[in-house]
């Protein structure tokens, strides 16, 4: 069999991984090849597999009964395909399929958790290079939201609550640490984790209508939002603005300060009262760095809501598609009767 630990470790997303991490990688992986047009994984079918793409194209698409299927993003050489083997219910939510000849490694993901579990070092290097590629196509499917005529009054904030209201505690008069132990974000982490938080971590209030951050400042902040609304918006000419995302209780803001450059994307604005643990970015990422424990603890709960809020981006993205689609036919139907 071919060893495979040169071309995986020439591979962009495994650039500087350890040589011990690459031998782990390389045990278990092998070549594949995709014809044009061939389906790779389909949705809802279980999902296993990750793919280092080298060579070809592949489209992510949103394959939809009796329609066409939706082209959600188009990935090629040096890119990676498949994350949903990470959490549960392990199920594709997405298609994708080859556009072209295309070559890549397979990696089998239940052996990527197993190693994982068993040496956090490799599963904090592993998660912090699928939050950065999460992060990349989070902004870029963001961005592509907003170019898609948001004038016509089809977007609407992604509104994802991670819990109702009435599941996330009052802070009144508990410790920092009991505060960060009840987020959901962090629920079930380790004790001595909360500890090293709770170094970099403050209560912070903001007003109705307060700006929290603004997009090109620099992203050094991370916030755990107990009670209160929360809005991400883009920015656009004459001080209009386009809502992204809704931040609601028991939810979490911000992600920037995490990858280069370390500068917000979006502004971030206060709807109602809002109550929130503010945790220095920079600090954490030391701490990460320092305890990879830590490090993997954490960047595992960044990376499953990095991944819920892609699916909810890409959602939006087949709903303004299918209401284009929509409007185009009833615009054709109206032609016809003229």
């Amino acid at each position: 069999m071919k060893d495979l630990r040169a071309t995986i470790a020439q591979h962009s997303f495994l650039h500087g991984l350890k040589p011990e991490y690459l031998d782990l990688l390389a045990r278990h992986a092998r070549e594949i090849e995709f014809n044009p047009r061939q389906i790779i994984f389909r949705q809802n079918q279980a999902a296993y597999e990750f793919f280092l793409i080298t060579q070809g194209r592949v489209a992510i698409e949103s394959s939809v009964a009796r329609a066409d299927d939706v082209p959600l993003q188009v990935i090629g050489g040096g890119d990676v395909l498949g994350w949903s083997w990470l959490f549960p219910p392990f199920t594709w939510h997405f298609q994708a399929r080859a556009l072209e000849l295309t070559e890549a490694i397979f990696l089998d993901g239940a052996r990527l958790l197993v190693a994982c579990e068993n040496d956090h070092g490799f599963g904090y290097e592993l998660m912090n290079r699928v939050a950065k590629i999460v992060i990349k196509r989070l902004q870029t499917n963001r961005k592509r939201l907003v170019g898609l005529n948001p004038a016509e009054g089809l977007l609407a904030a992604v509104d994802e609550t991670r819990l109702p209201r009435a599941e996330v505690g009052t802070t009144a008069g508990k410790s920092l640490e009991i505060q960060l132990s009840e987020h959901p974000f962090l629920k079930g982490m380790k004790a001595e984790h909360f500890k090293m938080l709770a170094e970099s971590a403050m209560p912070t209030q903001f007003d109705a209508g307060q700006l929290i951050f603004r997009e090109g400042d620099m992203a050094n902040r991370f916030y755990l939002v107990h009670h209160g609304k929360v809005l991400l918006e883009l920015p656009q000419t004459e001080g209009r603005a386009v809502p992204i995302q809704m931040i609601r209780d028991g939810d979490v803001l911000g992600w920037s300060w995490l990858f280069p450059p370390y500068y917000w994307h979006f502004d971030a604005r206060a709807l109602e009262p809002t109550s929130a643990v503010f945790l220095y970015g920079t600090r954490i990422r030391e701490q990460c760095e320092a305890d990879q424990d830590f490090g993997y603890d954490l960047m595992k709960r960044v990376v499953q809501v990095l991944i819920q809020r892609l699916q909810a981006v890409r959602r939006q993205l087949i709903e303004l598609h299918a209401g284009v689609a929509r409007g185009e036919t009833a615009s054709t139907a109206a032609h016809g009767r003229d």
